[in-house]
């Protein structure tokens, strides 16, 4: 049976988000390996990945070069705000099917996180939660129980299923976290 999967900022050939985010890699190429062995050891055949942004820093071959080993499953992306270089045609060509966000099974898929304003706008209809990248490591400001980052820093480098983020979503610890410091920013 098919899954889907999630998972964003990969920065693929980045070297500054190796300091930036404080991850534990020897270089880029370290990086982009363990990401995609990950990739290639929980996704199967007929799987959908959404990747949620922020795909590649690195020349068009080493981008043929990582999307090559990247072909198990269905790859969806959302466009994050440092993949502007790259043309839907060539995501395309690399095997990912490019959009703006996505809005599945009630939820939307995003790479920055929805507005509270949004969010409470897109409940009328139904949207209740989001998925999304971005903020990597910086989620302190999010409702755990609405929102999901899915930066590869927050789940391990590694893709992450859906059922896995919904029990995030109901983490009533994590929710009385953060409306703790919410309450605290009011005093």
């Amino acid at each position: 049976m098919s899954k889907e999967w999630f998972i964003a900022d990969p920065h693929f050939g980045h070297k500054n988000i190796l300091i930036y985010e404080s991850r534990p890699f020897i270089d880029t190429e370290h990086m982009d390996n363990v990401i995609i062995e990950k990739y290639n050891q929980i996704v199967s055949e007929g799987d959908t990945v959404f990747w949620l942004g922020d795909m590649f820093f690195c020349n068009s071959t080493r981008m043929d070069y990582k999307s090559k080993r990247l072909t198990k499953g269905r790859n969806m992306l959302v466009r994050g705000n440092h993949d502007k270089g790259i043309t839907d045609g060539k995501f395309l060509k690399l095997g990912f099917k490019p959009f703006k966000m996505i809005l599945w099974k009630g939820i939307m898929l995003t790479h920055e996180p929805i507005s509270d304003h949004n969010m409470r706008y897109l409940e009328q209809f139904g949207v209740r939660k989001n998925i999304h990248g971005h903020v990597h490591s910086q989620t302190e400001d999010l409702d755990p129980t609405k929102y999901q980052c899915v930066s590869v820093e927050k789940i391990n480098y590694s893709p992450i299923g859906l059922l896995d983020l919904f029990e995030r979503f109901k983490d009533g610890e994590a929710w009385a976290k953060w409306a703790e410091r919410q309450q605290s920013k009011l005093q």
